[in-house]
């Protein structure tokens, strides 16, 4: 039985996880804080809305970190367990394996790098980014009551292993923008090309039936290890236009593809370990889309010293419908029915997903204490991608769970001759969520164990930036 520290390759080493979403699904976009948004001329606008580029001046450039802490508490019911009191599944003694509490306390971080500039042309704007909206890691803490156990070893990882015991998952986007506003201001459009190096690493318990047996007949180990690796590039654009309906205010609309523009293909290897069996090592592909996203918000400066805004997006998760694991250079499609049986070719394994779309709302403000301080804060209410609603949320699970969240920032941002000092603080409270054992199991290739229970989470974070303007 391999452990995922053994196997699992370290990505990219400042990548924010799945986890530590803040805003729907697992979303991460969150750089520039409450001075960033569609409406914003900040340089964050370089994904949040290209248009905005154009709104700056001369030459400039940014570096964020953030740095986040996040803890996770998951409580599976025995009621989830497949066989409980089996000796041919979880024997009586066996229980505690596969169900109570499991732990994950994490600390992350995430970058933000972009250059702008108007190249000395009035209401130009061309910039480029770095960044990761979308993606996280995860490391679950051990079990230690089943450190030394001999007859059931796999539980050292947690009853949520099932699901996950260490992994990752993320996009890293470099973008080309450009930008043009009328000399007033009054109009602006914006449009940019990103260049999307995707990839994932997953270590799980996996048996061949997809059950969360322990042991087979006569006690035999059952329970084994699956590692899933893959990566590829994909493309993908966004376009925002702005307005001035007066001097004072600002109205950006824009919109982000889908990596991809539909679904991602990501090439790599399947390694399997079932039981007392050899390892098995396999050329797969993991197919899944992410969704497209259409954001609107406003900026109104109506004091002498401040600045409101309000942000709306639109994330349509309802694209994430299931992660295929399927045979490299398969022709089948990753398309499951509502049983979870295929009638597709070359699926191994289906993760059924069925998200829904996901609404975020930020409200907040801006005081320019003097021409060199800045104070800002905001609130944000998100919506949960896994539904509430007892039909669909069976697809839950400590890899990849979702709840609705109430965000909140504050943030200060100092200006020093050519140097822009910038600190946002947030935290992400998750309302806690519980989801009831499924009615019945899905059919193969997506037959995974049943991760229904209790889960709660938070999130703290700083946001550091040093921006400097020439």
């Amino acid at each position: 039985m391999f452990r995922s520290q053994h196997l699992l390759r370290a990505v990219f080493s400042v990548a924010v996880m799945a986890s530590t979403a803040h805003a729907g699904g697992f979303s991460t976009a969150r750089f520039g804080g409450e001075r960033t948004h569609a409406a914003s001329d900040q340089l964050g606008t370089v994904y949040y809305n290209p248009a905005g580029l154009a709104y700056g001046s001369g030459t400039r450039g940014v570096i964020e970190g953030l740095f986040a802490y996040r803890t996770i508490e998951y409580t599976r019911p025995v009621g989830a367990i497949d066989n409980p009191d089996d000796p041919n599944g979880t024997p009586t003694d066996g229980v505690g394996a596969n169900a109570g509490e499991a732990t994950l306390a994490n600390t992350l971080a995430s970058p933000f790098i972009g250059i702008a500039t108007d190249a000395g042309i009035e209401g130009l704007g061309v910039g480029v980014g770095i960044y990761v909206p979308f993606g996280g890691q995860a490391k679950w803490d051990r079990n230690e009551a089943f450190a030394d156990s001999t007859m059931y070893p796999g539980a050292v990882d947690g009853p949520q292993r099932w699901a996950a015991i260490e992994g990752e998952q993320r996009s890293l986007y470099y973008t080309l923008a450009a930008a043009w506003r009328t000399k007033t201001g009054s109009f602006g459009v914006g449009a940019g090309l990103n260049v999307v190096q995707s990839s994932v690493s997953l270590v799980r318990a996996r048996n061949v039936d997809g059950s969360d047996d322990l042991v087979s007949a006569g006690g035999v180990l059952k329970e084994g290890r699956s590692l899933v690796e893959g990566e590829g590039i994909q493309l993908g654009a966004g376009i925002g236009v702005m307005f001035k309906p007066t001097p004072c205010s600002r109205i950006g609309v824009s919109y982000q593809s889908q990596p991809g523009f539909g679904e991602m293909k990501l090439e790599g290897t399947l390694t399997n370990k079932f039981g007392t069996g050899p390892e098995l090592v396999s050329d797969i592909e993991v197919r899944q889309e992410l969704p497209d996203v259409v954001r609107v918000a406003g900026e109104w400066h109506a004091f002498t010293r401040a600045a409101l805004h309000v942000a709306f997006d639109y994330q349509r998760w309802s694209a994430y419908k299931n992660t295929c694991i399927m045979n490299a250079g398969s022709s089948g499609a990753c398309a499951v029915n509502a049983d979870g049986s295929t009638d597709e070719q070359g699926i191994i394994v289906n993760v059924p997903r069925n998200w829904a779309d996901t609404y975020t709302i930020r409200a907040g403000g801006r005081y320019f204490a003097s021409d060199a301080l800045e104070v800002n804060g905001g609130l944000t209410y998100d919506t949960s991608a896994i539904p509430y609603d007892e039909d669909k949320d069976d697809s839950i699970d400590p890899s990849l769970f979702d709840m609705n969240k109430i965000i909140a920032q504050a943030g200060v941002a100092y200006r020093t001759g050519k140097l822009d000092l910038t600190f946002t603080a947030g935290h992400v409270l998750y309302l806690e969520r519980t989801v009831e054992p499924r009615a019945a199991d899905p059919l193969a290739p997506s037959r995974n164990p049943d991760m229904a229970g209790t889960y709660k989470s938070a999130v703290t974070y700083g946001i550091l930036g040093v921006g400097v303007h020439m």
